[in-house]
């Protein structure tokens, strides 16, 4: 994705097969992962993800919005059938079951929260201090 929020696809020989705009109510998205058929991006000031399918790239999905359970989310990572999301306003780090769509608090800090990474068993996170193991 670009800073102006268009985004593109490409093939296995780096040929576009598709550009277009992710952007929701003019915000373009903080974090965008890849998942199963579909891309999901987080969009910090609306407060949502929203799932788009790769095939016709358009939002068939969103969690959050008014009331959102999302505080500045700005970092999406996608494991197995699990977000992680990082919630820089709050300071939590939430877990979205991607086959039920719920959304529960896996970590809280006592400062902001900027990313979440897992490599092999090993989780890691950003924080305003550096960089953590959990």
């Amino acid at each position: 994705r670009t800073e102006d929020g268009n985004a593109c696809l490409m093939d296995g020989d780096g040929m576009p097969i598709w550009t277009g705009d992710i952007n929701y109510k003019g915000e373009v998205p903080a974090d965008i992962t890849l998942y199963k058929n579909t891309i999901w991006a987080c969009y910090k000031k609306a407060g949502v993800l929203i799932r788009f399918n790769l095939n016709t790239m358009r939002e068939e999905l969103r969690i959050g919005g008014q009331n959102s359970p999302f505080n500045a989310p700005c970092n999406i990572f996608a494991d197995e059938n699990t977000a992680i999301i990082s919630n820089e306003n709050s300071n939590i780090i939430s877990k979205v079951d991607l086959n039920s769509y719920t959304v529960e608090k896996y970590k809280e800090f006592t400062e902001k929260v900027y990313q979440y990474v897992k490599v092999k068993d090993t989780e890691f996170v950003l924080l305003e201090s550096g960089i953590y193991v959990l």
